[in-house]
């Protein structure tokens, strides 16, 4: 540890928050099998659309300025970009409450599933609440509030977790995970809110309208292209949830969602730490080229060490083990996990390594990627008639993206894969 990570301020700030973070991602993969025996595949598929649709939707929710708030050299102007992205959130969650006010039943039979109508009202919430979380998240994060953000973190995963276990006993269908989901965003960002507003009032007290618009267009590029950008990238995924249910049923959609919610987390959890370690290190002004292309080789070969054990277990056991630790109603999201789990595997390798595009600013492959991988999940879901095909064809397919991931990072860092050096 001492080798990895420098000493002073930076290392208290990246383990006040990795720790958060941790805690944060956690809870939602240990209380899993509470919930699986609480609520029915039939009430995780309903969920999972509306999980699908409210992150959709949330990514328009600031116009995507809230990744500005770090940029201003000065805290004012930081502080405007805040209330711009909040501003808009309002905005685009009045729009989305009157489109769905117009236009829920029609929704509703799209998606041929009437038990999502009510719940289509908590979506404008959610995106508001969310561009809400995410500006002050940023703003936080400028003025190294680390503690801040740990704790409305955890707080949001606990009291989501509270909520959807307590409700279970007393609500039925879907309402305990829904409305967890809602009062969990609801207590974090009002936490987020106040001690923002206790805490950094001062900074706020001066808002210009003027100087919001002349902001606004300072950085135009946030919503011209990382909208677009951002919903390739979580559409690509979340699309699965939305033409699941509609195509092949709210109970093969659900034991889909708990095979993701499942694998995702902690891969996304081991990740995240890997990435934050060796960020520092592929980005600072004294590394060469030869340092670059053995941080590729150290990180390729530590992800392989780390995963291969785990995943070829998944792969082989998964139909027994899903049953085991979910409840014997959930063998069949024992079966998708074993297809899904080789392409895991390779997206456990390729998540890390990818950053090596944002360093060498190829940010539009990437879109680029999750485009084609956008368009496999359609494919998939409208081409196959059985579940399992889809389910296998979606493996095969980001399998194959993943894998170029992994190959094109080894190009941009000038490692050796397969005889091939700095791209000859």
């Amino acid at each position: 540890m001492k080798r990895l990570f420098p000493k002073g301020e930076f290392v208290r700030n990246v383990l006040t928050l990795t720790t958060g973070t941790t805690i944060a991602q956690a809870i939602p993969i240990a209380i899993s099998p509470i919930l699986t025996r609480i609520y029915t595949p039939d009430d995780f598929g309903v969920f999972a659309l509306f999980i699908a649709i409210t992150s959709i939707t949330s990514i328009v929710s600031t116009g995507r300025y809230e990744l500005a708030i770090m940029l201003p050299k000065k805290d004012s102007n930081g502080a405007h970009l805040v209330a711009l992205s909040v501003c808009i959130a309002m905005g685009m969650s009045v729009i989305a409450l009157i489109f769905i006010l117009l236009f829920n039943q029609s929704i509703t039979n799209y998606l041929g599933k009437p038990e999502i109508s009510d719940w289509l009202y908590f979506i404008p919430l959610s995106i508001f609440l969310t561009g809400l979380y995410q500006s002050l998240n940023y703003w936080s994060n400028r003025k190294k509030k680390y503690k801040r953000l740990a704790l409305s973190r955890v707080l949001q995963t606990s009291s989501i977790s509270a909520v959807q276990i307590g409700s279970g006993f007393y609500l039925t269908n879907t309402s305990g995970l829904i409305l967890g989901d809602s009062i969990g965003k609801i207590v974090s960002t009002g936490l987020l809110t106040k001690l923002v507003w206790e805490e950094d009032k001062k900074d706020f007290n001066q808002l210009s309208k003027k100087k919001i618009i002349s902001l606004a267009k300072r950085y135009k590029n946030f919503p011209l292209y990382d909208v677009g950008a951002s919903l390739a990238n979580t559409s690509a995924y979340q699309i699965q949830n939305i033409l699941f249910p509609a195509l092949y049923g709210l109970t093969s959609a659900g034991h889909y969602f708990l095979v993701l919610r499942a694998l995702q987390a902690p891969i996304s959890l081991i990740n995240s730490a890997i990435t934050d370690v060796y960020r520092q290190k592929l980005t600072a002004k004294q590394t060469t080229p030869d340092q670059l292309k053995t941080y590729y080789k150290k990180m390729l070969y530590f992800l392989f060490c780390v995963g291969i054990m785990p995943f070829t277990l998944l792969t082989l056991f998964s139909e027994e083990f899903f049953p085991f630790v979910f409840g014997r109603g959930w063998s069949e999201a024992g079966k998708y996990a074993a297809i899904l789990s080789p392409m895991f595997f390779i997206r456990f390798i390729a998540n890390p390594l990818s950053y090596f595009l944002y360093l060498k600013e190829k940010q539009k492959l990437n879109v680029l990627a999750h485009m084609f991988m956008l368009g496999i999940s359609i494919v998939s879901l409208y081409f196959f008639k059985s579940v399992h095909e889809v389910v296998l064809s979606i493996s095969v397919g980001f399998s194959i993206i993943y894998m170029w991931y992994i190959i094109y990072a080894a190009k941009l860092s000038g490692a050796i894969i397969f005889g091939a050096r700095n791209g000859r």
